[in-house]
């Protein structure tokens, strides 16, 4: 393949992902070099000085990924820098491997409300960029995390794309705290719904539904979630980032932000829900 066709293809690649709102920047090694050009003395021209070089995103493949961990000498962990990016199927390197990935923090910005929502910020230092556009479904949705690894944050910017708009409610160094804040806020509603992401969900789903007006679900698969909403108007979705895939993850949030609840079916259940609130 000679230069001309590589840097035709490269330039169809970054075209692409730049369509889908992916900032990309090229590295001297990814083109090919220009020809000298008759007349021209000293062949390829100099690369530019790494003063000049400003990392975009780099996503970083499967392949790529599975060279790191040979480096690494098998102990399990891959350090990446800040503008460093998995590939979904790099994330299921992660999962397959039991990774564990280490991620340069770069500075984060403060959490920002949604246009128009009318509803206060969320104090305290953002920890996983929270992102704002056009929601799904409506609304905007109370963020709580712990512990959150690459695999979720990797979750959290393909939602940005997605157009799902996030408040953070990560305010206390306390998850219950957090969970009991992001449930009030959408019993109040200040938030269309909840989601909690966290290594295991049995604590956080025994604490949410014991909060009047709210009904978790637990995420198990996308269809489950789905038919939460539709049965009893699930409004808080509590995720297993230990055991669950970055597409698994994604989907089921998908799913839930996108399928908001019309006419509740579970009737029976329904009422005798309303039967023990009111006990």
């Amino acid at each position: 393949m000679n230069g001309e066709l590589v840097n035709q293809v490269v330039e169809q690649v970054i075209a692409m992902l730049r369509s889908q709102g992916v900032t990309v920047t090229s590295s001297p090694s990814q083109t090919a070099a220009p020809a000298t050009a008759p007349g021209q003395t000293g062949g390829r021209s100099a690369p530019p000085a790494a003063s000049a070089i400003k990392p975009g995103k780099v996503f970083i493949t499967a392949e790529m990924l599975e060279q790191r961990v040979k480096a690494a000498a098998g102990n399990g962990a891959v350090d990446l820098a800040p503008y460093e990016f998995l590939t979904p199927n790099a994330m299921d390197v992660v999962d397959r491997l039991h990774l564990t990935i280490r991620k340069a923090q770069a500075p984060l910005a403060q959490p920002v409300p949604a246009p128009g929502s009318g509803n206060p910020t969320p104090g305290g230092v953002n920890a996983t960029g929270v992102m704002t556009g056009n929601p799904i479904g409506g609304g905007t949705f109370g963020l709580v995390l712990y512990n959150p690894d690459e695999k979720v944050r990797s979750v959290l910017t393909a939602l940005k794309y997605d157009g799902l708009s996030l408040h953070d409610y990560n305010q206390t160094d306390s998850w219950i705290e957090n969970l009991r804040l992001a449930c009030q806020a959408v019993v109040d509603d200040s938030e269309a719904a909840g989601i909690a992401i966290l290594p295991y969900a049995a604590d956080a789903m025994l604490l949410a539904n014991k909060v009047k007006g709210i009904r978790a679900v637990q995420g198990t698969r996308p269809e489950s979630v789905a038919a939460g909403v539709r049965h009893f108007g699930a409004n808080m979705l509590i995720l297993e980032h230990a055991v669950s895939t970055f597409h698994e993850m994604r989907s089921m949030i998908r799913r839930f932000a996108g399928e908001r609840p019309g006419a509740m079916t579970a009737e029976v259940l329904l009422r005798h829900l309303g039967e023990v609130e009111r006990a």
